[in-house]
């Protein structure tokens, strides 16, 4: 039997060749014209009609060519695809990735698909790729195959996901985490025949030693790649190349001071940003009066997440500092820029890097010495979840709005802040602040139990003293009067109102009881968005409210949507998929849409995670996808900006809650990915024309 340390070596050690093979001069050609082309070596993975099974309304045809055309209208629809009968589960090992080429028959919508690759393990894993396509488009998905034989880490040491490649069960092909609506076409396209492509040879991964495995600049030792820093004086060096780069930097053409589209229509200019419905789309409009898409990236510091050594002090190369904190980064940016003091250079600098790749928005969570270069307009969140009063008994990230102190506490916000944060001042009258956030995520409890929202649920299981139970209760004597008239509706039998209050258990789900459950979780809901509204306009009149950053398939909820509608100058949404392009619902309101966070990852510089959307196999593919869900948001009517999460990679063994994702526009050792950054550019040269076409097309001019 192996020790811990040579398992590790056996299964971490490989991990150097998922995070950085090389590519093929084909695939490099392919995918910077737009396609990603599998490896000569295939193996073709075959489905006949009695592998096919299909979900909600998906209806598939079968060609001769094992190609599968798929349509559905239900987005919780799906097709997936299992071995054939009496073969057992799919062997992947020895292959190092798996193709899926996948053509949008849709004539003027983009598609949204996501791939589901699932085992057949005790506790089953699935890896997921997906991709937005444009109409006529055709691209192949080329997932890198995470194989648990080689791959797995031993519990508690970081690594990639993986599964088990020789025990697949099925294929799935459906729309992960949906937020659109019911619509012609919103799933139309042929899937090409699957191929393995990419012989393996596993015994070339194992390194010598594995401990320690991350380098003094936070990088994985056990594999290269082009921009790796290998010493300081290629810090240096990047940055001197960089600097010649930038000073030739300007930014796009069309663009205003702020970043909106001065050679556009001139529409009412007040001093600040606003929003305005034209020819039919929504628009921010900037403080001269041009059209302004907000461009933006969230988390723009010089250094976040640094990495805790405590307990896992073999995985360094480096010495270990009395803190335990291994702020990689920060070391990484004093030694580049050759000072202790280099925070002025570095936003100075980052400053000139906005202009050069195209951003025209400071996100969300930035630092305020970013602000104060007063270059660049901004968004600014007062609060995140906390210190407001609860519902009593339950985790549910929300508030009990109707006590006393949430309103009363929300109202002097604004005052109570300005002194901790003086960005805050400041941006109540700067025209480069757009607006302000409360809340990020917040769970409104709107999912139901037998019939009851959640947080309804919440309030009935609540003590006599909760003020939002007694919120309920006023509201149920004033509809029912008697409670014998409650009793009959909700078929109860509660000897008085007091015997209601004191109960802690929510009554057995009836229509009436289930009505006056929702009803009073909108209620809470209006109350929610009416006091965070206040607390922005009692202060900042001429700013906006931009809402609490729905998670994605929250933005569709109707009651949500009501209250967004009602108090909100813009929707705010983290939208974690391919592409926006289809989201709404039936009751989503006409009103400006901001997206708060949304990435693309894939496995590359030594990282062990991709993100919550990953997008293909090479840096190509990711700006490529980038390109694709920009466009989706573009031709979007309501629209009107895109933030990405985050500027930069987090930690390889993650941030305080494990994320450790490689999203970001630069890595470890604040190196750019330049495909990316050059993506970015295009779109912000070419978005206004763009969003005035609404039209699909491949290239942003």
């Amino acid at each position: 039997m192996r020790t811990f340390g040579e398992k590790l070596l056996l299964t971490c050690a490989a991990t150097a060749l998922l995070l950085t093979t090389p590519l093929h001069a084909e695939d490099m050609a392919n995918a910077e014209a737009g396609v990603t082309a599998a490896p000569q070596q295939t193996q073709p993975v075959v489905a006949g009609t009695d592998q096919l099974k299909t979900f909600g309304d998906a209806q598939f045809t079968l060609g001769a060519d094992f190609s599968i055309e798929l349509r559905y209208t239900d987005p919780k629809s799906a097709l997936v695809m299992y071995p054939p009968a009496g073969s057992g589960d799919w062997d992947f090992t020895g292959w190092e990735y798996l193709n899926i080429p996948v053509e949008n028959l849709a004539k003027s919508s983009q598609l949204r698909l996501t791939v589901h690759v699932r085992d057949h393990a005790e506790k089953q894993r699935e890896v997921v790729i997906g991709a937005a396509v444009n109409p006529g488009e055709t691209k192949t998905m080329r997932l890198r195959l995470p194989h648990a034989i080689l791959y797995s880490t031993d519990k508690g040491v970081p690594g990639p996901r993986v599964i088990d490649t020789g025990k697949i069960e099925r294929i799935e092909f459906k729309l992960q985490w949906p937020f659109e609506p019911q619509k012609q076409d919103l799933v139309h396209c042929r899937i090409g025949q699957l191929t393995l492509s990419g012989k393996t040879d596993n015994t070339s991964r194992m390194p010598e030693k594995f401990f320690p495995f991350i380098d003094k600049y936070g990088q994985y030792i056990h594999s290269d790649w082009a921009e790796k820093i290998h010493n300081d004086e290629e810090l240096r060096n990047n940055l001197a190349t960089e600097q010649k780069q930038l000073d030739a930097a300007t930014p796009p053409e069309s663009w205003d001071k702020y970043g909106g589209w001065k050679d556009g229509p001139q529409l009412k200019a007040t001093g600040f940003f606003r929003t305005e419905k034209y020819n039919g789309k929504w628009y921010l409009i900037d403080p001269d009066g041009h059209l302004f898409f907000s461009l933006g990236v969230d988390v723009v510091y010089a250094h976040t997440d640094a990495t805790m050594a405590k307990g896992h002090e073999t995985w360094f190369a480096s010495k270990i500092p009395e803190s335990n904190r291994m702020a990689f980064t920060d070391e990484n940016l004093k030694i580049k820029y050759d000072t202790q003091e280099y925070s002025k250079k570095f936003y100075d600098n980052l400053v000139r890097r906005f202009t050069a790749w195209g951003i025209n928005t400071i996100g969300n969570w930035s630092s305020e010495e970013m602000l104060a270069t007063h270059k660049t307009p901004y968004v600014l969140q007062l609060k995140d979840f906390g210190d407001l009063p609860r519902i009593e008994g339950t985790k549910l990230k929300f508030y009990d709005v109707f006590a006393p102190d949430f309103e009363r506490k929300l109202k002097t916000l604004i005052p109570d802040l300005v002194r901790k944060r003086p960005a805050l001042e400041r941006s109540l009258d700067d025209p480069l602040c757009i607006g302000y956030f409360l809340d990020n995520e917040i769970r409104f409890g709107n999912w139901l139990q037998d019939g009851c929202p959640a947080l309804v649920a919440a309030i009935m299981k609540s003590p006599q003293t909760q003020p939002a139970k007694l919120e309920f209760i006023s509201d149920l004597k004033v509809k029912y009067l008697w409670i014998e008239n409650l009793n009959a509706a909700w078929k109860t039998e509660y000897a008085d109102w007091d015997e209601l209050l004191n109960e802690t258990e929510k009554p057995e789900s009836s229509d009436a009881f289930n009505k006056d459950a929702t009803d009073f979780f909108a209620k809470n809901v209006d109350q929610y968005f009416r006091c965070c509204r206040d607390a922005v306009k009692l202060y900042a009149p001429q700013h906006l409210y931009l809402g609490c950053r729905f998670i994605g398939t929250d933005c569709i909820v109707p009651e949500l949507d009501a209250a967004s509608k009602k108090y909100c100058d813009v929707l705010t949404v983290n939208i974690y998929a391919h592409t926006p392009a289809n989201l709404g619902a039936p009751t989503f309101p006409d009103m400006p849409v901001l997206i708060g966070e949304f990435h693309l990852g894939i496995y590359d510089r030594g990282m062990f995670a991709p993100g919550l959307c990953l997008a293909g196999a090479t840096q190509k593919d990711r700006a490529l996808s980038y390109t694709r869900f920009l466009q989706g948001a573009l031709c979007h009517p309501n629209i009107v900006g895109a933030h990405w999460f985050q500027l930069r990679d987090q930690p390889l063994t993650g941030r305080w809650d494990g994320e450790g994702y490689a999203i970001g526009f630069v890595d470890v050792a604040d190196t750019p990915y330049p495909e990316l950054t050059n993506a970015i550019r295009e779109v912000s040269e070419g978005m206004y024309p763009y969003r005035v076409r609404g039209t699909f097309e491949n290239r942003m001019k």
